[in-house]
């Protein structure tokens, strides 16, 4: 084939100076021009990912036990236990080290809290 007589004007979409275009889809005047709109393609796309990608304000907690589950069981975990009496784990943690509440250390992280004795305490 043989190169075309049309001289195909065109405005560089990086730098707005005017060129001779070799193709129709040619969008930049040279390659330096054409990198450089490469490359804030490229940040404008991960901009609008991040944007869509943003967490929720408030994101409920995936390691939630469910209430249900807690009223059948008859030993208790200290996290089971901290969200049955409302508070955090260490302050279920100061309970028992204080004799409050009576638990039996199983092992390293293994604390089992008798249901029974924390209905004796209410």
């Amino acid at each position: 084939m043989s190169g075309t007589q049309f001289k195909i004007l065109k405005q560089c979409q990086q730098c707005g100076k005017m060129f001779e275009a070799q193709k129709i889809s040619t969008a930049c005047c040279s390659h330096k021009c054409s990198s450089a709109r490469y490359k804030m393609k490229k940040r404008l796309e991960k901009r609008n990912e991040l944007q869509i990608e943003m967490p929720p304000v408030f994101k409920p907690k995936t390691n939630a036990v469910n209430k249900e589950l807690i009223k059948d069981k008859e030993f208790l975990t200290v996290r089971e236990l901290a969200q049955l009496l409302n508070c955090s784990i260490c302050s279920v943690y100061r309970y028992i080290n204080s004799g409050t509440i009576k638990a039996v250390n199983l092992g390293q992280r293994i604390t089992r809290i008798k249901r029974l004795d924390i209905e004796k305490l209410f």
